[in-house]
């Protein structure tokens, strides 16, 4: 008889536990469960059934809206075979609840789905709900007892998130009707979960509108973290006791307990008797009290037996009655914006009314949505100030240097690079400079293109007029039959002109059809999320263009390395800039091959900004220094003698003498052959490959090639060796004196 007891208790036992032990729990959140708010509360509730149970299949999800629950859910409940699906947030109900009519009546899915709100149930969707309005009431009174400067801030997810403000409401009626001098302010936040709104939306309220109280309905703690940043005591009203964590900086908080629901209903569906609609709230049953309250130890004790003595009336009194649903607004307020009122009571609002409670009610003072303000990132003031200074004074020293070729303009140092062109490069570096300081400054659509077209036009004018001024120097050296070259500055001038003009038509389609302009960028650098940067931006077509404006740029080099190729052997060192050409391409070749693989790496936009500029001051100013300077030690070393004889002693280049000198002899046999001016060489041992002015356009500078100067006696013409000079400068050759022109016609060969 005992053993067959035994056995008996044994089965029951086996039968009690075998269906614990194979039930399969699914539970839903919107949210990580770290987030120290409403879903560690769920995930809290789950953990403790599961250990009453003992399940051993208990899963969780974060998921959120109707599609992605939808496509999550379906196919686990097809094929594992789930017991109860907690659906702990309303994003998950409309999911849920067609899950739960597709399988209503279905004789192998035997999945019950627990869902939030106040609906009808059916076989396998069980309803819950809880009083969010008394616990908000509660902690409305202990804030309007709390604050100091009768200010309280709260933030509420709003209609945004399918969430009425009837729980803003009933907290800030609570804090009314504690203190009635409170000013209560609000945002609505649009979520339950948005860190970056709630911290922005939390600063504002403490540092705008002086609320020295926050409370919240948000899933997680981040306007609490904010308080206790600014040195104020937090309020934990989210559901999750944050005093466990924060201690005494957290002087109020209440925690819900899902354990005390989630497990009976567990139970019950385990067992196979499903109460169909469960209601949390007070509860003067300690086992269904759903509320737990913590106090910090500054809270007196007067407050505290006041709030536990209201939440146990809460608790017995219908929530029909309760002060949030009758009170001497709601009368007007119902009237206002019709809605329902209890029949009974017209001050009373109905529960239906209840979450219509959309409005500000009495005096509260609603804030709007609350939008995260774009906060602008400015380019670095002291990079703009730096630049703008380096440039200005760079700009000041080009000024002194021309101001210095004015003055210094007759002197051959000078006068040998032809002063004007010399300006012309000078005044492309101011253009640079000035370019440079734009660059940096305030970015606009017109500051985009000003700096492209500044910096462009600068270097064309720079580069330009070196090689235009050494390409007339090539023309007069590298001449081997020694004849008599024009080359004015007005010849010279359309060169120039050409340059720029090219510039100017390529950088007037960069502008017309490269949509160049200022916008505000997000997403780059390493901006924050709500960071800005206004930045130039063209689009392909532009990019195309700039391509071949750099393209054209390259040319103009090559042409200035071949022509100072060409004239590196002009012995005579004012007119020789070959080196100082090479120098320059070295500098600029130095740069390219630094900045080029910085360019393509990925750059933020102030490094690529730098970049760019320093660059530019580098080459325009190495351009600069390493022409000019020379030409001012010489005219400092030497003052007007210059480097040559020629100079000195009015003779001419080596190179041209030698050259000048083997033409003669091989032009001297036919130098009787005519009349006295039809074979003679017209030229003189010096080598003089000129005969005229360049720098000067007047033709009496000039020597005519049918119109001798001197002749001898067998009419061959010989200039001073000063017209090589002349050449360079705005001198003529009658500007020498007679007595320095050598005649020495040349010999007549004997002929066979």
């Amino acid at each position: 008889m005992i053993k067959l007891i035994l056995s008996l208790i044994f089965l029951i036992i086996c039968c009690k536990i075998n269906p614990i032990e194979s039930f399969k729990l699914i539970t839903l959140t919107t949210g990580p469960t770290s987030d120290l708010g409403f879903n560690n509360m769920v995930n809290q509730g789950r953990i403790g059934v599961s250990k009453a149970m003992d399940i051993e299949d208990s899963r969780i999800f974060i998921v959120s809206g109707r599609n992605e629950t939808y496509a999550l859910l379906l196919p686990l409940i097809q094929n594992d075979d789930i017991d109860l699906v907690i659906c702990s947030s309303q994003d998950h109900g409309d999911a849920c609840k067609e899950i739960a009519a597709l399988y209503i009546d279905s004789p192998t899915i035997k999945t019950q789905f627990l869902v939030r709100g106040s609906g009808a149930a059916t076989k396998n969707l069980i309803q819950i709900t809880y009083n969010y309005a008394s616990i908000n009431y509660i902690s409305g009174m202990f804030a309007g007892l709390q604050t100091v400067k009768n200010k309280i801030g709260f933030l509420s997810p709003g209609a945004a998130a399918n969430n009425n403000d009837s729980f803003v409401y009933a907290f800030w009626i609570g804090a009314k009707q504690v203190n009635p001098d409170v000013k209560f302010y609000y945002y609505n936040i649009g979520s339950y979960l948005d860190q970056d709104k709630t911290i922005a939306a939390t600063q504002d309220l403490i540092n705008i509108h002086g609320c020295d109280v926050i409370a919240d309905t948000l899933d997680d703690f981040s306007a609490g973290n904010i308080a206790i940043q600014h040195n104020q005591y937090a309020m934990g009203t989210n559901g999750f006791p944050q005093r466990d964590v924060y201690g005494e900086n957290v002087i109020y908080s209440y925690a819900y307990n899902w354990t005390k629901y989630f497990l009976p209903i567990a139970g019950s569906v385990a067992n196979g008797t499903v109460p169909g609609k469960w209601y949390a709230d007070f509860n003067k049953e300690d086992n269904y009290n759903f509320y737990d309250l913590s106090f910090g130890f500054e809270v007196s004790q007067n407050t505290k037996d006041l709030l536990i003595n209201k939440s146990r009336i809460l608790a017995t009194t219908p929530r029909a009655s309760h002060p949030y649903y009758c009170n001497e607004y709601m009368e007007q307020y119902t009237i206002k914006y019709n809605l329902p009122r209890q029949a009974a009571n017209s001050s009373c609002v109905s529960t239906s009314g209840f979450f219509y409670i959309n409005q500000p009610v009495g005096d509260m003072i609603y804030l709007g949505n609350y939008n995260i303000r774009l906060e602008k990132i400015e380019f670095s003031s002291s990079v703009q100030k730096g630049f703008s200074i380096v440039s200005g004074c760079l700009i000041a020293f080009v000024l002194l240097m021309m101001v210095g070729i004015v003055y210094y303009k007759d002197t051959p140092s000078i006068r040998s690079a032809s002063p004007i062109f010399l300006n012309f490069s000078l005044i492309g570096g101011v253009i640079i400079y000035i370019g440079i300081i734009i660059w940096v400054g305030p970015i606009s659509t017109h500051q985009c293109n000003a700096r492209f077209w500044l910096v462009t036009l600068g270097f064309s004018t720079l580069i330009g007029s070196l090689v235009v001024k050494n390409f007339r120097i090539w023309l007069i050296f590298d001449n081997p039959e020694l004849k008599a070259i024009k080359i004015t500055n007005y010849q010279l001038f359309p060169w120039v002109g050409l340059c720029l003009v090219i510039n100017i038509v390529l950088m007037a389609i960069l502008t017309s059809v490269g949509d160049l302009k200022a916008i505000e960028a997000q997403g780059i650098d390493s901006l924050g999320k709500y960071e800005y940067m206004t930045v130039c931006k063209m689009n392909n077509a532009g990019a195309s263009t700039l391509y071949s404006i750099l393209a054209y740029f390259a040319a103009l080099l090559l042409v200035g390395v071949f022509v100072s190729w060409k004239i590196r052997i002009v012995d005579i060192e004012e007119f020789n800039e070959s080196k100082a050409i090479a120098n320059t391409l070295y500098a600029v070749s130095f740069c390219l091959f630094v900045i080029v693989p910085l360019m393509i790496s990925p750059q933020e936009k102030q490094a690529e900004t730098i970049i760019l500029c320093v660059a530019g001051l580098f080459i325009t100013t190495a351009a600069l220094l390493i022409v000019f300077i020379p030409k001012f030690w010489r005219v400092f070393i030497y003052g007007k003698e210059g480097t040559n004889e020629m100079f000195k002693q009015k003779k001419s280049s080596s190179v041209a003498t030698a050259r000048a000198e083997s033409l003669s002899k091989n032009s001297s046999g036919g130098a009787h052959s005519g009349g006295p001016n039809s074979g003679g060489v017209k030229t003189n041992r010096r080598g003089n490959i000129v005969s005229g002015d360049f720098t000067d356009d007047s033709e009496s500078s000039l020597s005519e090639p049918n119109k001798p100067t001197k002749n001898n006696i067998d009419g061959n013409v010989n200039v001073t060796a000063g017209a090589v000079l002349a050449e360079f400068t705005d001198d003529t050759i009658s500007e020498f004196d007679e007595n320095e022109v050598i005649e020495e016609p040349v010999k007549p060969q004997s002929q066979e």
